[in-house]
């Protein structure tokens, strides 16, 4: 007994309240993450729905950069949801070799690839409808590529269809009519 008439806690439950406040604080720490991560999720899926505006003579898409730098949207391949990274160093529009089969798309002759990664391989594919908001290009060149996440590169064998323009964060794409 202590002085002042109370036992002492024995360490055994002193060691437990001492526990369960490490638990607390983990359990905090922990809520914290997710609730951050999902609020940076959002703010990442934000800019990839792109403003569009069309009028007789064209068709203009606008997309906000995310904060990699990128320019990311959502799109569909062959009526297939896609989510596209605009690559203005991509000869084609590159598909995922797993996103391919899903879209059903066939691969063709096999070629050889040079990639951030190195040299590779992959397949020529045919696109017959590729859509980024109301813009619509038919009959696009593409290549299936094996190692890829599941972003497709839109390459130039789509962009060069269409204008570009590029100012304060925002990409804006035209199609003329």
């Amino acid at each position: 007994m202590k002085e002042d008439g109370r036992q002492a806690a024995p360490d055994a439950v002193r060691g437990m309240g001492q526990g369960m406040l490490w638990v607390f604080w983990l359990l905090v720490l922990a809520g914290g993450t997710l609730l951050v991560s999902g609020w940076n999720e959002s703010r990442e899926q934000a800019g990839r729905t792109p403003a569009a505006r069309v009028t007789d003579d064209l068709i203009e898409v606008r997309l906000q950069r995310n904060r990699s730098g990128h320019y990311v949207a959502d799109g569909l391949i062959d009526g297939g949801p896609v989510t596209f990274l605009l690559d203005t160093g991509a000869t084609t529009v590159v598909v995922p070799a797993d996103q391919a089969a899903r879209l059903g798309l066939e691969r063709g002759m096999r070629i050889p690839i040079r990639t951030a990664s190195g040299r590779d391989h992959a397949w020529l594919t045919h696109i017959d409808r590729l859509e980024l908001g109301p813009l619509e290009l038919r009959d696009v060149e593409g290549a299936i590529a094996p190692g890829l996440e599941d972003t497709v590169l839109l390459g130039m064998s789509a962009l060069s269809r269409i204008e570009m323009s590029q100012r304060d964060g925002v990409l804006i794409l035209t199609q003329r009519r």
